[in-house]
């Protein structure tokens, strides 16, 4: 199997097994789920707050088209379209599934953020897996980039949790989609992706 296909399997069936946990949480344990939000919700907000801003659209979807363009600069081409429509598609996917879900947010008493969308999936935890995952697909030192991606990703996730404006489901969940649908666009990934330079 193409190391390519390794890595796309493996998204794939990480993000399954954390959307499917991220609904069991909501649907089938939700103790467990609001046992987990008090564990994990600060008393207060500050550098939490700072941080969970980078996860918002006004950062991300900059970040997103400064990298595609820089992409197009660099003369990857199809590597900026691959790009630009996998983050933008996944981001509406799920808008879209938040409108279908239509989970309430924790109560408002325990939140240290306003927030007044809708839950389920968490669209930080989810758009900052989307953005970060598929730039490090692209960079040549993939191997170092990946696990970093995750990481910065599962943080933005929690700064949700401890905010108080997420249940835990909703995090996974929007982890697990993230990292679903890298895991299907992986599979058209442009064969430059290994150029010797970075964006």
């Amino acid at each position: 199997m193409a190391r390519r296909d390794i890595v796309a399997t493996t998204l794939f069936l990480a993000g399954l097994l954390l959307i499917a946990t991220g609904l069991a949480l909501w649907l089938v344990f939700p103790q467990a789920d609001l046992r987990l939000l008090d564990a994990a919700r600060l008393t207060s907000g500050g550098r939490v707050i700072a941080f969970t801003r980078l996860g918002g659209f006004w950062i991300l979807a900059p970040f997103g088209l400064a990298m595609s363009c820089l992409l197009l600069i660099r003369g990857r081409a199809m590597a900026a379209i691959w790009y630009f429509t996998t983050v933008a598609s996944g981001r509406l996917a799920v808008e879209i599934i938040k409108l279908f879900c239509l989970r309430d947010r924790p109560p408002v008493r325990g939140q240290l953020d306003l927030v007044t969308s809708w839950s389920f999936p968490s669209a930080h935890a989810a758009n900052t897996t989307l953005t970060l995952l598929a730039l490090a697909l692209l960079l040549p030192r993939r191997r170092l980039a990946l696990p970093l991606a995750i990481l910065i990703a599962v943080a933005m996730a929690w700064s949700r949790i401890a905010l108080g404006v997420h249940w835990p489901g909703d995090v996974m969940a929007g982890l697990g989609f993230g990292m679903l649908w890298i895991g299907i666009a992986a599979q058209w990934l442009p064969e430059e992706r290994q150029h010797a330079s970075s964006p």
